[in-house]
């Protein structure tokens, strides 16, 4: 029996010799992406289909929309000149200005001697003859759905020699938004709405910036299939009795006009057939950041998505 005794009691002792011996197994650690070093010069092929030669690593760079400015910033490089509407990050406050998104200065380019020029494809690929005439390349991006962002912040990192940097910030705006879609978990119906100075109403179709949200987040969109109409592309005009047929769920609205200006979601509940709404009734009514829904689409799109879908969630407890 001693004998028995002392042979189990010899194993655990072995084990546990054995056991304080064994390494501690460690995480895998996540891979962090490699940078190739590019080779100038470059070709690309930029977001509006058009084949850019980059001479060199760009090293003054000129941003003329937030889109660019801030795809720019995201993937670790730094402009010496913006349009005045780039406002983010607020570092690029405090560079010199070139005129405004739809009316840059070409002399003012110039001025600061550039060797890159971005522009974004949809609002300003009318601007590409006119700035070519600074003899440098033009670059566009665009930010009208998460594959654009993805694929613009790829674009900047190669011609700026940043594709590292830019592999990861792509990967953490498509991660944050497949987390913030996964938090809206029933379907609900919305409207997205917008006024102009004659204060008519236009609802977000899928296809704009905001709408594309939306869709990101599985939300209906109540204007889905109707037609451009207005100053505001991807927006319809809505009337009242659509308002009506639609019975939406949810309702948000963008007021671009600064205060003291009155914001539409304070509106609408005032305007004949919108305040008869069961969302405006009941107080599922939010109004959106005009910088980040509406002026700078971009790799902040993340924010947006956990944004919208925040307020679904406080809508719909």
């Amino acid at each position: 029996m001693h004998r028995v005794l002392w042979l189990i009691l010899s194993g655990l002792l072995v084990l546990g010799v054995f056991g304080a011996c064994t390494p501690a197994a460690t995480p895998t650690p996540i891979p962090t992406p490699t940078q190739v070093k590019a080779q100038y010069p470059m070709t690309v092929t930029d977001m509006m289909g058009r084949s850019v030669t980059v001479a060199q690593r760009p090293s003054r760079v000129v941003t003329i929309s937030p889109t660019a400015t801030e795809m720019l910033y995201r993937v670790g490089g730094i402009a010496v000149g913006r349009d005045t509407s780039s406002k983010f990050p607020p570092e690029a406050q405090a560079l010199p200005t070139v005129g405004g998104a739809y009316t840059p200065s070409v002399e003012a380019i110039v001025a600061l001697q550039p060797d890159l020029i971005i522009i974004e494809a949809l609002s300003q690929g009318r601007l590409v003859a006119s700035l070519e005439k600074a003899g440098k390349p033009v670059l566009a991006v665009r930010a009208s759905s998460l594959d654009d962002v993805v694929q613009s912040l790829a674009l900047v990192g190669k011609v700026i020699d940043r594709q590292g940097p830019a592999t990861q910030a792509g990967g953490e705006v498509q991660a944050r938004v497949k987390a913030a879609a996964g938090t809206v978990t029933a379907p609900r119906k919305v409207l997205i709405f917008i006024s102009d100075a004659d204060r008519n109403i236009y609802a977000a179709k899928p296809e704009s910036y905001v709408g594309s949200i939306a869709t990101l987040l599985k939300l209906t969109n109540g204007a889905a299939g109707l037609p451009d109409s207005g100053p505001y592309p991807g927006f319809t005009l809505f009337s009242a009795e659509q308002a009506v047929s639609s019975q939406p769920d949810i309702i948000f609205t963008i007021s671009p006009a600064p205060a003291p200006a009155p914001r539409l979601s304070t509106v609408l509940p005032q305007v004949p057939g919108y305040s008869g709404l069961a969302a405006v009734k009941d107080g599922r009514v939010q109004e959106l950041n005009p910088d980040l829904f509406l002026q700078a689409p971009g790799p902040r799109l993340a924010d947006a998505v956990e944004e919208m879908g925040r307020l679904v969630g406080l809508m719909t407890k």
